[in-house]
């Protein structure tokens, strides 16, 4: 089965008007004042030295105007009227006249917008209220219920008691990290700061959007899914991959007879190189054997003529001593050997060699007898260093049999005994080579302890190895300049300390795979699952699925890969924001627990009413399992047999807009009288508005 996107960029939806309106736009008189996407963006004309705003669709004229998009909301509250008024029309004259055509226009709760219809376009009349309480009234919400608004920005938890919205106990849930609300912003820093730090292009907020309504959903029990996501099965089986646009680099297709010729270039390189190989070591073969022939006659010359004849042939030759003749030749010797592939013995001779100048006294010799003394001493050192490390070798060696040896008598008495404590050292030496691994990782950071404690080290041994006075005490401290580091030298310290730290952590690990070795082989409780190597292996495994996922392989040459993110376990921890806020660094209530607050501020009876019409609603609320969670958690506040029911909104997007559009077709006389006309605008000023059913007035 070929791979496929979850999603892709290039196929999302320019957003001028919402998709979801469309139908409704062409059915009804109220969809032309459908909402459209408001973003604005500040683009630099370079050519006329100027700055442009850029509203709806024209933000996607090229990427600097992407980059740049933003909306002109602060949370819920207009912080941006020049842009918001640029936004709704390209052309003022035409919303004024559109607005001074209807008698009467109707929106929900946004503050500065009274006076900027007012003002701005003269409306005849404007009605505000309550996008949640207009939802409400969508879902046959006449009486008594709980509506759950989760929009973009911000959560609004209305109670309605005998068709009214009682806001003294409503509660809103905001969230606090930014202006965007339920982690769209936190998932696009979770790809730009932590996940994918080098991600090659900007996600916008837009987009930070579009993942997290088609990508995530709330989870039943996170606490118990995040566990699960610990094992990289579970945690590919939600991965979802968003493929980012790119353009493929242009990458010349070779035909076959290309293909041929290529590799019939390689085969024919690689048979000169062998070819050359084998000549060069005939060469060399020919050219040792001559050179042995020659030394060889040069050899015999040393029975023929006096001692002082010979010395001075052998430097005409070119050697500086008769030994360093004899070990010339005898070099030559094993290469004309190996070259006709005869057996030879590179062994020390089995007698041991004798050193006669060494016992002699240096007044008895002359200077080339010195000289000779001399190397027959190194030679002895030499040799004697290689008899003590053969004996030293030897001892272990019948240490480790002994020690084995008792290994296995103990293995056949006590078994149990002897496989308790092969456990114990297993335990032991893996939890210190994580010590000496998680020192090692903490050395860079120089305020560490274990930073700290090396330096501490370093000077130790700087100090011990000062030079001393002429008195043959240290000097004190202070007396002089601390130059430690000037020297190159100074720093075979620093090596020492480092090469040490790595010879240990080496050497715990080989007595690590030891240990498992011999439990692999005795114990039956212990499988190639329970290895150091295994557990490296899914830790790797596990953090290769959270980034690139299973499927496809990551391959370096492909630039698809490269402009891919991975959603998993960000699918359910972005939307656990608004039922945990604390896991955001947000101390505040979160959406099950302030609905808790909104029923306890009622007596029983209204409570019990309230909790048997629990209608979620709002953009937010869209995401799977929302409903479930909030039911489930409301159950767990609630006494037993409550008589909870949580259901979804037919349109949660929409309500609201239906909702206003239902009530002014079914109560046009109550819509009338609840609307502000311009007159009282003028006679009251800007923030006076009527108190109503669905009004957005907190007052009780």
């Amino acid at each position: 089965m070929g791979f496929q996107p979850a999603l892709d960029v290039k196929e999302w939806p320019e957003p001028k008007i919402c998709e979801g309106l469309r139908d409704y736009r062409e059915s009804t008189h109220w969809s032309q004042h459908a909402p459209i996407l408001i973003d604005n963006a500040r683009f630099r004309d370079r050519r006329r030295g100027s700055n442009v705003v850029l509203c709806g669709n024209e933000c996607y004229v090229d990427s600097q105007g992407r980059a740049a998009m933003k909306s002109p909301f602060d949370s819920d509250v207009v912080c941006g009227f020049d842009t918001m008024v640029a936004s709704i029309v390209d052309d003022r004259d035409a919303m004024q006249s559109r607005v001074q055509s209807e008698p009467y226009v109707m929106m929900n709760l946004c503050l500065g917008m009274q006076e900027l219809l007012f003002e701005t376009y003269r409306a005849p009349s404007v009605c505000f209220g309550l996008d949640a309480l207009f939802a409400g009234y969508a879902n046959n919400i006449r009486e008594n219920g709980l509506v759950v608004s989760a929009g973009r920005n911000t959560t609004v938890i209305v109670p309605v008691v005998g068709g009214r919205g009682i806001l003294d106990n409503a509660k809103r849930y905001v969230d606090k990290t930014d202006a965007d609300c339920h982690g769209v912003v936190r998932l696009g820093r979770i790809f730009f700061i932590l996940k994918y730090p080098n991600l090659p292009q900007r996600i916008t907020s837009f987009e930070s959007q579009t993942m997290l309504e088609n990508l995530c959903y709330v989870s039943s029990d996170y606490d118990e899914e995040i566990r699960s996501l610990s094992q990289p099965d579970n945690l590919a089986k939600i991965d979802q991959v968003v493929q980012l646009p790119y353009v493929p680099p242009e990458r010349p297709i070779k035909t076959q007879e290309e293909l041929d010729k290529i590799a019939e270039r390689k085969k024919a390189a690689s048979q000169r190189l062998i070819e050359q190989t084998r000549m060069m070591r005939h060469e060399k073969a020919e050219q040792n054997e001559n050179d042995w022939r020659y030394y060889t006659q040069v050899k015999q010359w040393k029975s023929n003529e006096s001692t002082e004849a010979y010395l001075q042939r052998l430097e005409d030759e070119g050697f500086d001593s008769e030994q360093e003749f004899e070990k010339t030749l005898k070099r030559l010797e094993a290469a004309v050997k190996r070259s006709r592939g005869e057996e030879e013995d590179l062994e020390e001779d089995k007698q041991p060699p004798t050193f006669p100048l060494v016992d002699v006294a240096d007044a008895d010799l002359d200077e080339e007898g010195i000289k000779e003394k001399r190397r027959q001493r190194l030679m002895k050192a030499g040799y004697e260093a290689r008899q003590r490390a053969r004996a030293e070798k030897a001892e272990e060696d019948r240490l480790r049999a002994e020690a084995q040896a008792r290994e296995l008598q103990e293995r056949q008495e006590h078994p149990e005994q002897w496989l308790n404590k092969l456990r114990k050292q297993h335990q032991d030496t893996l939890a210190r080579l994580q010590e000496q691994i998680r020192v090692r990782e903490m050395l860079p950071d120089r305020k560490s302890a274990a930073a700290q404690q090396r330096m501490k080290n370093i000077t130790a041994l700087a100090s011990d190895s000062k030079p001393t006075s002429q008195s043959g005490q240290r000097r004190k401290r202070g007396d002089d300049e601390d130059t430690f580091g000037a020297d190159d030298s100074d720093w075979a310290v620093y090596r020492d300390i480092v090469d040490a730290g790595e010879e240990q952590e080496q050497e715990t690990l080989e007595k690590l795979q030891s240990l498992e070795a011999k439990l692999l082989e005795h114990d039956t409780q212990f499988s190639m699952e329970d290895t150091y190597a295994a557990m490296q292996a899914r830790k790797t495994l596990l953090v290769t699925t959270f980034l690139r996922g299973y499927e496809p392989k990551w391959d370096p040459q492909d630039s698809a890969l490269y402009h891919q993110v991975h959603l998993n376990v960000e699918r359910i921890r972005v939307p656990e924001v608004s039922w945990q806020p604390i896991i955001a660094g947000v101390d505040q209530a979160g959406v099950s627990e302030l609905a808790g607050h909104v029923l306890r501020s009622f007596e029983m009876p209204t409570r019990l009413k309230m909790i048997s019409n629990v209608l979620v609603t709002g953009r937010y609320s869209a995401l799977p399992n929302f409903d479930t969670r909030l039911a489930s958690e409301l159950q767990a506040l609630l006494p037993p047999k409550s008589p909870l029911h949580v259901r979804r909104a037919q349109n949660p997007r929409f309500d609201a807009w239906r909702g206003m559009q239902q009530w002014v077709s079914d109560e046009n006389d109550a819509f009338t009288a609840s609307s502000v006309s311009l007159s009282e605008y003028q006679e009251h000023g800007a923030g006076w508005s009527k108190d109503y059913r669905f009004s957005s007035c907190w007052q009780a």
